[in-house]
């Protein structure tokens, strides 16, 4: 009996747990003096050891997960899509791409993602815990990452633009620690938005930092003249560069994209001699379909909103693209934009053209009675 026992422990150790079984069974049947009641305590035993080394899974993964879930529940009623990272975790949960109607734009958003109380002060304020490798390594990124909290108790998430902040942490040495309030950084579907305008502003400032490093004074020029001349023109190009970058983003709101068209329009540079004219030019003939309907989607707005001025502006840049009318007609027979948007690119047509197209309108009435 003694020998059983010690026989036992080495098989719960070893976790043979079938092997224990057999032996239990043969003994039953053969050694007909063994206390019964031992045999018993020696199952229970195996039963909790048995409970013991199953595979389990710790509660911080299902709360890890509640986090990702609902960014995604976010894109989803937002129409973004989400691309979870399942392999080499190293700072980035998560990708985010923006559509411009139903077609996908390829402009990414990296995202971490943190989850649980513990990320919840007492004062009911969150706090986003990192260290410095994390934020040298957000630094370094070529596309905008955006820091998400969730607490899943109160099932509310807040939001910060870590690329934003990455440089100055790195300067000041920190804080790893990121302070967020829900007033301030509230994380919804509607403000999903304004996440994806911040991500988009930031990768534009990238663009103005490579732009400024490009044009510095040449050393065999007169120094100070030429410091102020150029300092001059980094101010005015790189302030030309935001409008026409916002105007042409897949990112921004459709109501920033009027906006800036209506600016950029306003100031549209006289003559051809100007490098903003040529610049404006250069970026417009190398416009693809999916910024060309973007233009048509912030044209739309511009007419929800009574704004019929800006419209026109708008329609004034587009005029300057290479085969405008082509290329809209294009978009109308091909890409299944919905009726609404097809009215708004059909008037595009007609204005840039100055011809009325009945076979454009016919044929979208065709697609209402379908």
């Amino acid at each position: 009996m003694e020998r059983f026992s010690s026989y036992v422990q080495n098989v719960v150790r070893s976790r043979t747990f079938i092997i224990m079984e057999f032996h239990i069974e043969r003994l039953m049947k053969k050694e007909t003096k063994v206390n019964v009641r031992f045999v018993e305590v020696i199952i229970k035993k195996l039963n909790s050891a048995r409970y013991f080394f199953m595979t389990r899974v710790s509660s911080e993964s299902h709360i890890g997960e509640l986090g990702s879930a609902f960014l995604q529940y976010l894109c989803s009623k937002q129409e973004v899509i989400y691309r979870p990272v399942r392999i080499f975790d190293v700072g980035i949960d998560a990708f985010i791409e923006p559509q411009v109607g139903n077609i996908a734009t390829g402009a990414m958003i990296g995202v971490q993602i943190k989850t649980g109380k513990s990320f919840k002060t007492s004062s009911g304020r969150y706090s986003f815990k990192s260290d410095k490798a994390h934020f040298e390594y957000w630094s370094r990124c070529t596309l905008p990452i955006i820091g998400v909290v969730y607490d899943p108790e109160d099932e509310k998430g807040v939001w910060v633009n870590l690329s934003d902040i990455a440089k100055d942490r790195l300067t000041n040495k920190g804080p790893w620690v990121i302070n967020l309030s829900i007033q301030e950084h509230s994380l919804d579907s509607d403000s999903l938005q304004t996440l994806i305008d911040s991500a988009e502003l930031t990768r534009i400032k990238k663009d103005f930092i490579k732009f400024s490093y490009l044009t510095m004074p040449q050393p065999n020029k007169n120094k100070e003249k030429d410091s102020f001349k150029n300092l001059s023109t980094i101010s005015s190009h790189t302030a030309w560069d935001e409008l026409l970058d916002t105007f042409l983003s897949l990112l921004y709101d459709d109501r920033i994209v009027a906006g800036a068209g209506y600016r950029l329009s306003l100031y549209f540079p006289e003559g051809k001699s100007d490098f903003r004219y040529q610049y404006l030019i250069k970026r417009l003939s190398l416009l693809n379909d999916v910024q060309l309907i973007k233009m048509i989607f912030s044209v739309k707005v511009a007419l929800d909103d009574c704004c019929e001025h800006v419209a026109e502006h708008i329609c004034d840049i587009m005029r300057h693209i290479p085969d405008i009318y082509l290329r809209l007609e294009s978009i109308v027979f091909n890409n299944n934009l919905s009726n609404d948007v097809n009215v708004v690119a059909i008037q595009l047509i007609e204005s840039l053209s100055e011809y009325e197209r009945q076979d454009l309108w016919d044929m979208i009435s065709n697609k209402r009675l379908l």
